[in-house]
């Protein structure tokens, strides 16, 4: 059962159990049972909650605020044991290597709407020269976003990331090693050693080691942005990235 489906169960499971108290606390339980049984105080809710639907939208709107705060929550405390993780070594980025926002974008090649947040990113780099965007692999749609994240992480190799990564994610082509060789040649990168680095050991260990990390932060899709200390699931146009930076940037002052 989905969660907005359970909040509406829940919502008129509420009126009627407030109803029913209402009603023993008036009435001895005898009268209560046989003058006023279970079908008619279900009868009772259903007319009101049809009478009244912004209810139900109003407990679907808590329920969810809810969520998102205890989410947020537990993602800045988990976050605090994994910030180091997230932004130490040498992972691939663009923007500002020294910029004072770091903005952290899990993706997948597959994913559609990680490809249209391609062109927000490209819009927050050229608005905000002080963002630095590191890139993590979350390959979860498919063995083919497994593949095309190993050779954009061995195009990282030879200081090419964001060229590759920016024609894997705008070619239709499959995703299939002539297609990551014509990019790679496109981009004037060794193919002997994209090959190589692509199939080797330390590559394929960077993409579980950054899962491991996206499933300890409890992110379960793809695009996911991480913003400061802010996370923020989901395709996010140029214009709400700009608002969250402004506000990361002014907490610091």
């Amino acid at each position: 059962m989905k969660p907005v489906y359970k909040i509406v169960f829940l919502t008129a499971g509420l009126f009627a159990a407030a109803f029913m108290t209402l009603m023993l606390s008036s009435h001895s339980p005898q009268a209560a049972s046989s003058t006023m049984q279970k079908e008619e105080i279900e009868t009772i809710v259903r007319e009101y909650l049809i009478a009244h639907p912004e209810v139900v939208i109003e407990a679907i709107e808590s329920y969810q605020a809810n969520q998102q705060e205890i989410e947020q929550r537990q993602f800045e405390e988990t976050l605090k044991t994994s910030k180091d993780e997230l932004i130490s070594g040498n992972p691939p980025f663009a923007g500002n290597p020294d910029g004072d926002i770091v903005i952290v974008e899990f993706f997948d090649y597959n994913c559609g709407y990680c490809k249209k947040a391609l062109e927000d990113i490209r819009k927050v780099l050229e608005a905000d020269k002080q963002v630095k965007i590191i890139f993590k692999e979350m390959p979860i749609l498919s063995s083919s976003s497994v593949d095309a994240a190993r050779y954009a992480l061995a195009a990282h190799k030879q200081e090419k990331y964001f060229e590759y990564h920016q024609a894997l994610m705008n070619s239709n082509a499959a995703k299939n090693k002539e297609t990551f060789d014509k990019i790679g040649k496109d981009l004037g990168l060794d193919i002997v050693k994209l090959n190589k680095d692509a199939d080797s050991k330390e590559i394929r260990e960077d993409i579980e080691q950054s899962l491991a990390l996206s499933r300890n932060l409890g992110i379960r899709g793809t695009p996911a942005f991480i913003i400061g200390d802010t996370l923020t699931p989901g395709y996010v146009t140029h214009q709400v990235m700009l608002e969250v930076i402004n506000q990361v940037r002014n907490a610091k002052k």
